[in-house]
């Protein structure tokens, strides 16, 4: 699955590269594409899930194994030198000392086939090795899921640092002229002086916001060097035509009911509280007699030297060779180990009962999660469009407190809030566009429906970044 994956990513990585280079003017800018394709091939958290995930897959292997014929040979070389003094008493008198020395090599070779014919624990080992398998595989599902929107939040977090820090610089750049009219005015005897400070204090907040902002821009960007392993300085912005609309089906009960059988968390919950029901079946058949058949074939041979201390004569060797086979049917019946079984049985009811609770648990929040975001993606739809008129209206504002200043009816103060006002309502409109765009992929990742797919498709609301505002945001973050 991961292969097909790596190929299809793998052509779109090329296609999009080919399509990036076609803009003249510009250097390069990484999409969101660029960003997740880099993310699955150096992102260590992915990589640790994938190596958790083909460990999590032998479990099944192994208790596949316990169930198979076992195969096993010795073979055992052995030297013996020994010395035999014998003495034997009659009522006639001590009849000699006799003193015989050994010499013997020992050469044995035994191979045994055992096979299980009844081991209940065995057997349900096996079937809490499916669960701990299917468990495995769906753990690295949910981190694919999780790196799929972890990279959208940090490519996003980026444009909407970026974002800020453009309408940051602008801000400051309005308030500096305003001040320096403001300076003039007062130069001339038009204004009080109270006006001048008005406009540098509104002008030193400025400078500070700028500075947070041009912060926040570098934490961002260090977060997506952490997630793809590599630095970048150009991403491609969210497409002013990107439109946000309702989630389809339009019923938050129609997303829980994609999450009640499609959400992955529940999911794993299931199979985890699965295991724990085949391991308390396990430990119950621990106190289950085992009955196993072996097959087993010996060979051994002895050579033995014989010689008299005494008489220093050399005995006649003896040599001896046993071959054999033999089958037998053995019956185990464990009865008492101190309670350590019995133990061990309480212990896996309690975590029976701790699973099933767990995906209780599981189900709630994937069905919360389900609603809330439904709910607030909704929200997200009606927020970028009142956003959007705000903008028209703190414009409109600004327009008319600039000709009321002017015209001597309002003062500094009312300028600088409707400057304010106009470059707030910027900044709110960008960033409930980028909360529109999380907040849909989470939706998305409660139903159990978010798939690279996702990620493509955003990516073709992107544009290159303009070579103007481009150099102007990363010349301030660097100045």
């Amino acid at each position: 699955m991961l292969q097909r994956l790596l190929s299809k990513i793998s052509i779109s990585a090329i296609t999009l590269s080919m399509a990036s280079m076609s803009f003249s003017g510009l250097s390069y800018a990484d999409s969101l594409a660029d960003i997740y394709e880099l993310a699955l091939i150096n992102d260590p958290t992915l990589q640790a899930a994938e190596a958790s995930y083909k460990a999590g897959r032998e479990i099944k292997s192994q208790a596949i194994a316990q169930l198979l014929p076992h195969l096993s040979g010795s073979a055992t070389y052995s030297e013996s030198d020994r010395t035999n003094s014998n003495k034997q008493y009659f009522s006639a008198g001590l009849s000699p000392e006799t003193n015989l020395d050994s010499d013997s090599e020992t050469t044995a070779y035994s191979i045994a086939l055992t096979q299980n014919l009844f081991n209940l624990s065995a057997f349900f080992a096996f079937k809490q090795s499916t669960a701990l398998s299917q468990q495995a595989e769906l753990q690295f599902s949910i981190d694919q899921q999780s790196l799929i929107l972890r990279s959208a939040n940090t490519y996003f977090n980026v444009l909407r640092s970026k974002d800020n820090l453009t309408s940051a610089l602008s801000e400051e750049k309005a308030i500096k002229q305003q001040l320096e009219q403001t300076q003039q005015r007062y130069d001339v005897g038009l204004i009080a002086i109270t006006d001048v400070h008005e406009a540098r204090a509104a002008f030193d907040l400025a400078v500070a916001n700028r500075l947070t902002e041009k912060v926040s821009l570098g934490i961002a960007y260090e977060d997506l060097a952490a997630l793809t392993g590599q630095q970048h300085s150009h991403l491609y912005n969210l497409s002013d035509d990107f439109k946000t609309t309702k989630p389809e089906p339009s019923s938050a009960e129609a997303w829980v009911g994609f999450a009640s059988e499609n959400n992955l968390s529940v999911k794993l919950a299931e199979q985890v509280a699965e295991a724990s029901n085949q391991q308390a079946n396990v430990r119950k058949s621990d106190h289950a007699p085992t009955i196993k058949a072996v097959l087993r074939y010996d060979d051994s041979s002895t050579d033995t030297a014989l010689s008299d201390n005494n008489s220093n004569d050399i005995l006649p060797d003896t040599f001896s060779n046993f071959q054999g086979s033999t089958i037998e049917v053995r019956l185990d019946v464990p009865i008492w180990e101190g309670g350590f079984k019995h133990s061990k049985r309480r212990q896996a009811g309690y975590e029976q009962v701790r699973d099933q609770a767990n995906l209780v648990a599981a189900k709630r929040t994937a069905f919360r999660e389900a609603r809330s975001n439904y709910l607030t993606t909704v929200a997200d739809t009606a927020r970028v469009n009142a956003r959007q008129l705000a903008i028209v209206s703190a414009r409109s504002a600004l327009d008319a407190t600039q000709a009321g200043y002017d015209a001597g009816t309002r003062n500094i103060v009312d300028l600088l809030n409707a400057q304010r006002d106009l470059f707030r309502a910027e900044r709110d409109h960008a960033n409930t566009r980028y909360n529109y765009v999380i907040n849909s992929l989470k939706l998305k990742q409660a139903a159990g429906t978010l798939s690279p797919q996702d990620i493509y498709d955003l990516n073709e609301w992107l544009v290159a970044p303009k070579a103007v505002l481009k150099s102007e945001t990363v010349n301030s973050f660097n100045s």
